[in-house]
């Protein structure tokens, strides 16, 4: 009689475990998961969106987050993701060539305008990116290979007249939040980066608006769902809701520009729209 107590409690704690293992913290069902592959570009919006998302769609994200480039390998190497979410649109695009993303998914969240950025009170003095050539001036810019600000950086450069003085002697980072970390703990005297690096760091860094005919377009932060995507209806509604009205708001509480009329408005002209715009 003993011995079939023993059991029966033995199967009705098993029985528990498994139910644990179904369930989230909150006792509903298992939420579904997502793979974000997410440019660190938008990493305070999406760090921020998170909880928000799970409340209002019922999913779980997981985040992978660092230069765009990085991540577009990893895609295309592993075929592991359930959104692709760069830095700007130069790599959804690469993506969509590739086949790695669905392109009629493709959702801008987001604007981007490049800028001159130094420390906040500018103690070096610094004013124009021929300022930068000067001795004993520190810069960096993203890695152009892998990081979407790094592309524009050194497109920037070449539009002024500058690339055989400045490219030579450019640090390089492997992410946006790496860029606008070395000017915020004062590493470089000034980088080429996004405006919206200023919000990141209101305190230690200040934006300058780089002269219009220097700004060689507008970058947009977009989004799509992947071609391995386990639960694509569940990522385009992710996209959907950052795009959306409450996703707008969160992108402006972090300082990122929400419309094309925004960023025109920063740079004082109008620059050629990005190539699939």
């Amino acid at each position: 009689m003993r011995a079939g107590r023993i059991g029966l409690c033995r199967g009705w704690f098993a029985a528990a475990l498994l139910l644990l293992a179904t369930t989230s913290v909150s006792g509903g069902e298992k939420l579904p998961r997502l793979l974000m592959l997410a440019g660190s570009a938008s990493r305070p919006v999406l760090e921020e969106a998170l909880p928000a998302l799970r409340t209002a769609l019922g999913v779980e994200i997981d985040l992978d987050m660092g230069g765009s480039g990085s991540l577009l390998s990893r895609l295309e190497l592993t075929h592991r993701g359930d959104i692709y979410l760069p830095g700007s649109h130069d790599f959804l695009e690469r993506a969509i060539e590739r086949k790695l993303v669905d392109g009629s998914t493709r959702t801008d969240l987001a604007w981007l305008a490049p800028a001159l950025l130094v420390r906040r009170g500018n103690p070096r003095g610094i004013t124009s990116l021929e300022d930068l050539t000067r001795s004993g001036i520190r810069v960096a810019i993203g890695e152009p290979r892998t990081v979407c600000v790094g592309l524009y950086a050194r497109e920037v450069v070449e539009r002024a007249g500058l690339a055989d003085r400045l490219l030579p002697r450019l640090g390089r980072a492997r992410s946006c939040a790496a860029l606008a970390n070395l000017l915020a703990m004062g590493s470089v005297d000034a980088i080429i980066g996004w405006r919206v690096f200023e919000a990141w760091f209101p305190s230690r860094v200040e934006a300058l608006p780089l002269p219009a005919r220097l700004a060689p377009r507008l970058a947009t932060v977009p989004g799509a769902v992947t071609r391995f995507s386990t639960h694509p209806l569940l990522a385009r509604r992710v996209l959907d809701y950052l795009a959306g009205d409450a996703g707008r708001r969160i992108w402006r509480r972090h300082g990122y520009l929400t419309s094309r009329r925004e960023a025109l408005a920063w740079l004082g002209a109008s620059p050629e729209e990005p190539s699939n715009r």
